[in-house]
């Protein structure tokens, strides 16, 4: 029982529901979305109800997201949400796998737009390989340990692009200090945020190629100019094209709807 409710009689029609709005959100988006309704074994301690207003308005907030992208001229990826896939209580905001990006519905407010955007930035770059993914990344990795691919200037530069990009703005959506308050990130890396938020932010860049042109993208799509030497770098490991930009005002505009969508606790079944 879930306030007073019989899950094996609801939970039929509650998986209808989800799959009904991942089917329109398809037709509306153009890209598949697939949606794996929250296991009957996670529902004992949720409110039903509750529950298939998070997964809806996960959805619905992906939606205005990637819709961006696509207006901005961007191919968009197949989306895939799941509970079990990307679980509350895991660190993890998302990830990409082949043409998928993985989200998961009770990760609503730690999705930014920043976080969709550098997701969808992995498949744009799997879809700019000169060759197979597997295989250049697997390359990248083993030239990687004979020569990194960003040298102690590089990295400098880098860090000094990140430390202008945070002082205009470009990470507000992240909403960094929230985000570590509520595990997103490690809280004992509060205080080094605090004190050098560049070193925090660029450790993902500097982790391998794949996340270097992944963060490059994400900023670089918002109007931010890196420097020539790093612009060099990003083409040469084959970074998707930079389009029209997406502004600070339509990211605030995600954003309030996001906060829209929170309220928006009790879908009817």
């Amino acid at each position: 029982m879930v306030n007073g409710v019989n899950i094996q009689t609801i939970y039929p029609k509650f998986v209808r529901t989800i799959k009904n709005s991942a089917i329109q959100t398809t037709a509306e988006l153009g890209s598949k979305i697939y949606i794996v309704p929250t296991p009957q074994k996670l529902l004992k301690n949720l409110n039903i109800n509750e529950e298939t207003a998070n997964c809806i308005n996960t959805i619905e907030y992906l939606k205005a997201i990637y819709s961006l992208i696509k207006q901005k001229g961007y191919n968009i990826p197949k989306i895939y949400i799941s509970e079990e896939e990307v679980p509350r209580n895991n660190k993890l905001g998302g990830y990409q796998i082949g043409s998928w990006n993985v989200f998961g519905p009770g990760k609503l407010k730690t999705i930014a737009p920043s976080v969709a955007i550098h997701e969808c930035a992995h498949y744009l770059h799997k879809e700019n390989m000169p060759w197979n993914q597997p295989f250049y990344s697997m390359f990248c990795s083993i030239r990687n340990v004979f020569k990194p691919f960003l040298n102690k200037k590089e990295k400098e530069i880098l860090t000094n692009d990140y430390k202008r990009a945070y002082e205009e703005g470009y990470f507000k959506d992240m909403e960094i200090e929230n985000s570590i308050k509520m595990g997103y990130f490690d809280k004992n890396k509060l205080k080094d945020f605090r004190k050098t938020p560049e070193k925090f932010l660029v450790k993902n860049a500097f982790y391998n190629v794949s996340e270097f042109v992944a963060e490059y993208f994400t900023l670089a799509s918002r109007g931010f100019k890196f420097s020539s030497e790093i612009t060099k770098k990003y083409e040469y490991f084959h970074g998707p094209e930079i389009k029209e930009i997406i502004t600070n005002d339509e990211i605030h505009e995600l954003l309030k709807y996001r906060k829209k969508l929170e309220k928006r606790v009790n879908i009817e079944l």
